[in-house]
């Protein structure tokens, strides 16, 4: 069996405690390089010494972390595909990985290695799939030698991550397209509109979603074409919506450097002629963490986009260091509430507080708070109860593409009535 993983002959070396540590084989013919990086996430050096080993094999280059400290001090590591992580490591735990990882937006292949129960492996895996990580299962460490290879064949199926070079020529190709997810008055029940979502259609890889070429666009310099070609087709669709009486506001995500582009009002107000579109019906979403260095100059700009009748919503509010000021300074209609805390405030009384305490800032502000990610029936009700008037998120509808979402907003005619 062992021999069906690798090429030659081998000796394992074992430590004290029952577990491989070594593996010495003659040189023989290679499995082809998968140019990956692998994290391992171990306090015991010997598992450290054996994952390197069999990782290697496989093709990863491997760096090593002891503790939650040692990343906490050194974030680059995480700059991987795969990790492997320990549930136990001292005075922090698996746990507090998986958290770090959600914080961090990284969509990198998590595998459990440990000495724990199954029962505990099954809630730290469930956990993380609740944050949206990719999961790859548990495998214990005495079974790391000959079971590794079985959680990382699937893995080399996954068409390797897009470049800067096929991400600038599906830009130009128009390789993209949209879904678009309601946002409801909760109360109510209407619905007030969409928010955009862009996907591309990548002819190999198939449907790629946000996570897979978003950093990619912003360390390549490619979100400010990326966003033109976004707001180009929601406007396109929302001249066929208005064709068919339908009058949703549309909400575009937008980035600092965008507000910053040069003649970018020029050519904002050129596209809206152009689609037949009135500005009024446009939200524009400043994703709180991107940052803007110069507010005099960011609050310029959106001023004569708000002049123009756009709405401005601050995206992820709670998220960034910097909330506040942007609220005071920059000329925001509508606050919305990050994920992050809606999804907890059915079993996290800290969650819910927070969550209560920027509906209400935002009332006395005079400023719409819509809330992201409602994906229950209670977190809807605690909602309610606390003031907040929007919505959206799972438990209301899914993103769905344009004839989809066309059927769905059909079905819930007369009912929830289109604002």
């Amino acid at each position: 069996m062992l021999n069906d993983y690798f090429p030659v002959s081998l000796n394992v070396l074992y430590n004290n405690s029952g577990y491989p540590i070594a593996v010495v084989h003659d040189t023989g013919q290679q499995e082809p390089p998968m140019q990956s990086n692998a994290l391992i996430i171990d306090d015991d050096l010997d598992v450290q010494l054996l994952g390197n080993m069999l990782l290697g094999q496989h093709g990863y280059a491997v760096v090593t972390a002891s503790s939650f400290g040692e990343l906490a001090r050194q974030p680059e590591l995480l700059n991987v595909e795969l990790i492997l992580l320990d549930i136990g490591l001292g005075e922090f735990s698996g746990l507090d990985v998986l958290d770090y990882l959600y914080d961090l937006r990284l969509n990198a292949s998590v595998l459990l290695i440990s000495s724990c129960s199954k029962e505990t492996a099954a809630y730290a895996i469930e956990a993380g799939r609740e944050k949206g990580l990719h999961m790859l299962g548990f495998l214990p460490k005495a079974n790391l030698l000959t079971n590794l290879k079985t959680f990382l064949e699937p893995l080399k199926k996954i068409p390797k991550a897009p470049t800067r070079e096929e991400l600038d020529n599906a830009i130009r190709d128009k390789q993209f397209f949209l879904e678009y997810q309601p946002k409801k008055e909760l109360p109510r029940g209407r619905i007030m509109g969409v928010e955009a979502l862009v996907r591309w259609r990548d002819p190999e890889r198939g449907v790629l979603y946000p996570d897979a070429f978003i950093p990619l666009a912003e360390q390549s310099d490619l979100m400010v074409p990326l966003t033109w070609l976004v707001i180009e087709l929601a406007l396109a669709q929302q001249a066929e919506w208005q064709a068919q009486g339908w009058r949703l506001n549309v909400a575009i995500n937008m980035t600092a450097a965008f507000i910053k582009e040069e003649k970018m009002l020029e050519k904002f107000d050129q596209l809206t002629r152009q689609c037949g579109v009135s500005h009024s019906g446009l939200t524009l979403e400043l994703t709180e963490s991107v940052g803007v260095e110069c507010l005099g100059y960011a609050c310029h700009i959106l001023n004569a986009l708000q002049q123009r009748g756009c709405q401005l919503a601050l995206d992820d509010f709670g998220t960034g260091y910097s909330s506040l000021i942007q609220l005071h300074r920059l000329p925001f209609s509508e606050l919305k509430i990050d994920r992050s805390f809606v999804s907890r405030i059915e079993h996290d009384r800290n969650a819910l507080a927070i969550t209560a305490s920027i509906i209400d800032l935002g009332r006395r502000l005079g400023l719409k708070v819509v809330a992201e990610g409602i994906e229950t029936a209670a977190q809807l009700a605690l909602l309610v109860e606390t003031g907040c008037t929007l919505g959206q998120g799972y438990f209301i509808a899914r993103p769905l593409p344009a004839p989809a979402f066309n059927a769905w907003l059909s079905q819930q005619l007369p009912a929830a009535s289109v604002a």
